[in-house]
């Protein structure tokens, strides 16, 4: 990958998690690359988003936390969009997977009218929301907002008005008010392996193509990295989200939600390294990582490694 392709952009927020601590990733990340002396890009140089948390207004428990996730996800947007204006890539690391709302909202409101695709590495699908959602966390929910669809009809949940009301910005981030920002045809799972039925129901309903285990184990990574670019092959943007959870848990202990039988560090690397290296990649995100939970095998350091080895690998 051609690191001067990119702009580094932190996102130090932890808003939509259900554990403290992701918000200290990014930092805990930049000063492992800082250590190795990393120069493949300047990580000195760099854009740094720090919300203002506020005390609520009123307690949301189907989505906690969504007031100051409102107000730090419209900052979010803007700085997006000036990223894209100095023709750079973000490569953003963020605290939680909630962000990836307004980073791939202020992505679809700059390039309105083209289609873009995720690739979402990620042991979980993040496709609930608040009428859904078991736990409220937000960090559950940002494909269904970009997705622009609640699942009433799958629905056990009874939001409360601001909750709902702010749901609904959450949807129709960035100027234009865009929604649905993505389909689900142009939306790939890599490494799923933690849904509820609602998320398995949505999948099914929607044709989200998706690899899991068995998948990745009985086809290969690099069958799995080409099917993937083959589905996407009709959107003019892919944009990359990489949960650290999708990694094996003899790596990803420091995150708030673990899970076993995921990707080994090589699948991750190669995973990364080709789709990083695509023309029509328009950002990537590393995401999720807690320094509270891990102190002897720190997740900062494994993810560290991993970016030195897809910034400096050439071929693979």
């Amino acid at each position: 990958m051609r690191a001067e392709r990119f702009k580094v952009i932190t996102v130090e927020s932890d808003f939509g998690a259900g554990k403290k601590g992701a918000a200290k990733g990014p930092q805990a990340l930049l000063q492992e690359l800082q250590e190795a002396n990393f120069s493949a890009f300047d990580v000195f140089n760099y854009t740094r988003l720090v919300p203002h948390e506020t005390a609520p207004s009123e307690e949301t428990p189907h989505g906690k936390n969504i007031e100051n996730i409102r107000n730090f996800q419209e900052k979010i947007v803007e700085n997006i969009q000036d990223i894209l204006r100095l023709q750079k890539l973000p490569f953003i690391i963020s605290g939680d997977h909630s962000s990836a709302n307004a980073l791939i909202s202020g992505t679809k409101d700059y390039h309105a009218n083209a289609r873009i695709g995720v690739i979402w590495i990620d042991a979980h699908a993040d496709l609930h929301s608040p009428y859904t959602t078991p736990s409220g966390n937000i960090h559950g929910m940002p494909i269904a907002a970009l997705m622009g669809d609640d699942h009433r009809e799958m629905g056990k949940n009874d939001p409360k008005k601001m909750t709902r009301d702010l749901w609904e910005v959450l949807k129709k981030l960035g100027r234009r008010r865009i929604t649905p920002k993505i389909q689900g045809r142009d939306l790939v799972f890599i490494a799923l392996r933690s849904t509820e039925d609602e998320e398995e129901k949505i999948i099914t309903k929607e044709g989200i193509k998706c690899f899991r285990p068995n998948d990745i184990k009985t086809l290969g990574i690099d069958i799995v990295a080409n099917q993937t670019l083959h589905h996407l092959r009709n959107c003019q943007y892919i944009y990359i989200s990489f949960d650290v959870d999708s990694l094996d848990t003899q790596y990803s202990v420091g995150t708030g939600t673990p899970v076993e039988d995921g990707l080994t560090i090589e699948q991750a690397k190669y995973l990364l390294t080709t789709f990083g290296k695509q023309d029509k990649l328009i950002g990537m995100e590393i995401t999720e990582i807690n320094p509270d939970l891990d102190t002897a095998r720190p997740m900062q350091k494994v993810i560290s490694q991993l970016i030195q080895n897809i910034f400096t690998h050439k071929d693979l």
